[in-house]
């Protein structure tokens, strides 16, 4: 079973993040002087490095709408999902080794925790993958990973992705 991005969800973040450069703009031009004279060399550094990186995802968000591969893929074998980066890096996870499926508020994401045991294996997949601040608090002292998923670009809302999850399992492992 595969899940593929939806692309109107995908074009409001970046719609969301066009607004969010664009009031970055207004406030490097601001601090700049150009609306009053006055220079402040802080807020024009800080919102021109923000811009920037900004910019980044949007053109990053751009070049993946046309993205043909699915973004979560359920298998007897077990979850692939590229739609966050430490459930990218994992790569396949296992159904023997996803020890429980919960759903868990994040901000104004709603996200699917996977805790998953074998940290052991998954682990230095993940960390040859990802920088160690990426990968920092997902591992307990249960050697149990955190590994959460979302449905922010999926057609679907988290809830509907978690029962499909909990019944594919059921059915196929």
């Amino acid at each position: 079973m595969e899940f593929y991005k939806n692309k109107k969800k995908s074009a409001q973040l970046i719609i969301i993040c066009l607004g969010i450069f664009i009031s970055l703009v207004a406030v490097f031009l601001y601090s700049i002087g150009l609306f009053t004279g006055d220079i402040s060399t802080k807020l024009a550094g800080i919102s021109a490095v923000l811009a920037l990186i900004l910019i980044i995802v949007i053109v990053r968000m751009l070049l993946s709408l046309n993205q043909s591969a699915p973004l979560l893929t359920l298998s007897k074998e077990g979850i692939t999902s590229a739609v966050t980066a430490v459930s990218k890096a994992a790569g396949l996870i296992y159904w023997q080794d996803i020890q429980d499926i919960t759903i868990t508020k994040s901000g104004w994401d709603t996200l699917i925790l996977l805790h998953v045991g074998r940290a052991t294996y998954y682990m230095p997949i993940i960390e040859k993958k990802l920088s160690a601040m990426a990968v920092t608090g997902i591992q307990d002292s249960t050697d149990t990973l955190q590994i959460f998923l979302t449905a922010s670009e999926l057609d679907m809302d988290a809830k509907e992705l978690l029962r499909i999850i909990q019944d594919y399992r059921s059915e196929h492992v």
